[in-house]
């Protein structure tokens, strides 16, 4: 009984695919891809969907290949983008940067420099000039090399930014 009853599934449970029913002379039935032999009574069946037709290309209408860039062109495209705004982002901090690094040099040499102020009229207050001299001559050395640095990297930014076609 349960091979009867799992037949009976497997039967009416027959893949989308068969195209031909077939019935025995014992009463039954079965579906396959091949035509049934000639002793079976043969149905012929038609699938419910069909693949759709591709339509006929005119050449008023476009191509999908010609209508809209590739997912390859389209991915270029962004990165090119993204690289864009990255270099005009980079230009961006590193004028910021330099600006900053400019502006408390200047902090620090005025700073530096109000302490001259306190030098006495005497030897101490000389040695004391001097050494404020020599500090604030340290601290433009710094303020310098740094500078240059921070210029050379706003150089390099530039060109990056120029050979993407910032604007």
């Amino acid at each position: 009984m349960r091979y009867l009853l799992a037949a009976a599934v497997l039967m009416a449970a027959q893949p989308s695919w068969a195209l031909y029913k077939c019935v025995g002379a014992g009463g039954t039935t079965s579906f396959q891809e091949q035509p049934c032999e000639r002793s079976q009574a043969q149905t012929t069946i038609k699938p419910l969907v069909e693949a759709p037709k591709a339509p006929a290309a005119s050449p008023e209408t476009p191509t999908p290949t010609t209508a809209r860039p590739s997912i390859y062109e389209q991915n270029r495209q962004a990165e090119a983008e993204r690289l864009r705004f990255d270099a005009q982002y980079k230009l961006r901090d590193k004028t910021a940067e330099l600006e900053r690094h400019r502006a408390a040099c200047d902090a620090q040499q005025r700073a530096i420099l109000s302490n001259r102020a306190r030098a006495n009229n005497n030897l101490a207050g000389a040695m004391y000039e001097q050494s404020v001299a020599t500090e604030a001559a340290a601290a433009a050395t710094r303020c310098d090399t740094r500078g240059r640095e921070l210029l050379g990297e706003l150089e390099e930014a530039r060109r990056l930014c120029a050979a993407r076609g910032c604007t």
